[in-house]
């Protein structure tokens, strides 16, 4: 309450603390959505040999310190990937495309061979102390379908954008 008794509702998500922005993204008619335990949504595709491809769609507000290379490398390294590959060059912002870190890695999950493609992307949402949305989406497939499943996963990926503006304060 202020001096003279009058107080202001604030909503939030808002200006000041902007929390994670909407997105779209592509996806094949035939996956399925879901909400994951720790992801903000997840697409399945139909089985095929008793796995699904899919992708996984994470986000977080982030300090500015925090580099998307190595919030990639520590979220594969998490999953028990050893052997990074990093695509591309870091960064690459501009009018079309948001700034970016692409990671992949094969790794043995479940006792199969999994390759794991990773981009971790930020928005344009940076607080007055830097922090920011970086968005994480993650996309499995079987190593040995790889040439099949990588390039679907790479256009879904490519086709993310996020969509959000920022709600006033107040």
């Amino acid at each position: 309450m202020s001096s003279d008794g009058s107080m202001r509702n604030v909503g939030w998500p808002n200006s000041v603390c902007p929390g994670i922005g909407a997105f779209r993204i592509d996806v094949p008619a035939e996956w399925s959505a879901i909400e994951p335990p720790s992801g903000l949504i997840a697409f399945l595709a139909p089985p095929i040999d008793n796995f699904r491809v899919n992708l996984v769609v994470f986000g977080e507000r982030v300090p500015a310190g925090k580099e998307l290379g190595a919030l990639a490398e520590e979220a594969l390294r998490g999953a028990g990937a050893t052997d990074i590959v990093a695509i591309g060059i870091d960064g690459g912002e501009s009018d079309e495309h948001l700034p970016s870190a692409v990671r992949r890695a094969d790794l043995l999950l479940e006792g199969r061979r999994v390759r794991q493609l990773m981009i971790t992307t930020e928005g344009s949402d940076r607080s007055v102390t830097g922090v920011r949305s970086v968005y994480a989406l993650v996309g499995s497939c079987l190593t040995e379908r790889a040439e099949i499943d990588e390039p679907v996963l790479t256009e879904m990926i490519s086709s993310f954008t996020i969509t959000a503006a920022l709600p006033p304060v107040g």
